[in-house]
């Protein structure tokens, strides 16, 4: 009996030890005091940045083919070589055609001839008409007097008939000529262009990036011969996700340049794609680069598109919380407890966030860390002011 009534009292003193210590843990928790870092919210410039990889391109460059076949009689340019603008690149079966022009002049000179002959022809038998129409008028006034047989007056007749129909045969003859005549005439301006076209000259100003072919070489119409760039206007080629494309606008949007980490000339973006590729969701920008840009083209190089750049207040962007429904909250220190204030962030930096309307909490002693460990009204000290 003595045993169970020591036992007994051994609970009630666990129980009565228990329930003091909860209550002990309970009041230390409730007068636990957080220790906190601040900073007062600061005054920048914020930027929204996106890097991007562009090729380097020349804004005008031809690859030159040749428009006839034959044997590629003159090649002046060569890899490399600065060429100017109308100076002779290539020219491909110069002699043939040259050939083919004069033949076709020659002939073209023939029809000429023969057109002029017909003329005179012609006027012949109008002069030779004019006579059998006075010879027959004549006839027929002295058939009436009876003065001429009719033998005499039939014959004036058919001369008439005969004059006619040579003026008709010469006409036709004439109409025949000039047909030929205009017809080598065309046959000649082809020949002339056929010739032109075998003379290929340099668009603009520029140098030869690629020539693949040897003078002599025999070549087909169509066969490209050479490529050509104006080097001294280069733009950069980006393909850019759609999620970005009404913040780009062309003339306005500024792009920083790097090649291998160093700084390489800035610029704006100077076209943007009508639409967006419904593949891949994205969309083509280009950039004319500045005239003492180191980059030359094929590079790849790298671009950080300045998206938007506004001044404003923010604080580190890992002092933002997210609380229930998405809410972002910051805390502040005041008088010594934790005030929690709802905000909206702006521009995000990788240290700074700006707070949209940030000009209310400019005087808020912003609590940067050991935010994490306090709710609103909880006691914080702060030793000192973090910047």
């Amino acid at each position: 009996m003595k045993k169970f009534v020591f036992l007994l009292l051994a609970g009630v003193m666990t129980v009565s030890c228990a329930t003091g210590c909860r209550k002990k843990a309970v009041r230390e928790r409730k007068e636990k005091v957080v220790r906190v870092g601040v900073m007062k919210p600061v005054y920048k410039m914020f930027q929204q940045r996106i890097p991007v990889q562009g090729t380097v391109a020349p804004v005008r460059y031809a690859t030159l083919s040749s428009k006839t076949s034959g044997s590629l009689d003159i090649l002046e340019a060569s890899e490399g070589k600065q060429m100017k603008k109308n100076d002779l690149l290539f020219q491909v079966d110069k002699s043939n055609l040259e050939n083919q022009v004069t033949v076709a002049q020659r002939q073209f000179d023939v029809c000429r001839s023969e057109v002029e002959t017909a003329k005179i022809a012609l006027d012949l038998a109008k002069i030779r008409l004019r006579k059998a129409e006075l010879d027959f008028k004549r006839a027929q006034t002295l058939h009436q007097t009876k003065a001429i047989s009719q033998e005499n007056y039939e014959s004036a007749e058919v001369d008439l008939k005969g004059a006619v129909a040579e003026v008709e045969s010469s006409n036709a003859q004439l109409k025949i000529a000039i047909a030929k005549r205009d017809q080598q005439e065309n046959n000649l301006k082809i020949a002339r262009k056929n010739l032109a076209d075998s003379e290929v000259r340099a668009p603009f100003d520029g140098i030869i990036t690629l020539c693949d072919f040897e003078p002599n070489e025999y070549v087909s119409q169509g066969t490209a011969i050479l490529k050509i760039e104006d080097q001294s206007l280069l733009e950069v080629e980006c393909f850019i996700s759609s999620v970005y494309y009404n913040m780009i606008t062309p003339g306005k949007t500024r792009a920083d340049f790097k090649l291998d980490g160093k700084n390489a000339g800035s610029a704006v973006v100077s076209y943007r794609s009508p639409s967006v590729d419904p593949l891949s969701r994205t969309f083509k920008i280009k950039i004319r680069l500045p005239k003492d840009t180191p980059l030359v083209s094929g590079l790849l190089c790298d671009v950080e598109l300045m998206l938007q750049e506004r001044k404003g207040y923010g604080i580190p962007a890992d002092a933002i919380m997210t609380r229930d429904k998405g809410r972002e909250v910051i805390f502040a220190f005041d008088n010594g407890k934790a005030k929690m204030i709802e905000v909206k962030r702006g521009i995000v930096e990788p240290v700074y966030a700006e707070i949209i309307g940030g000009s209310k909490l400019k005087d808020e002693s912003v609590i940067i860390s050991g935010h994490t460990f306090v709710n609103n009204g909880d006691k914080v000290v702060s030793n000192r002011m973090e910047k």
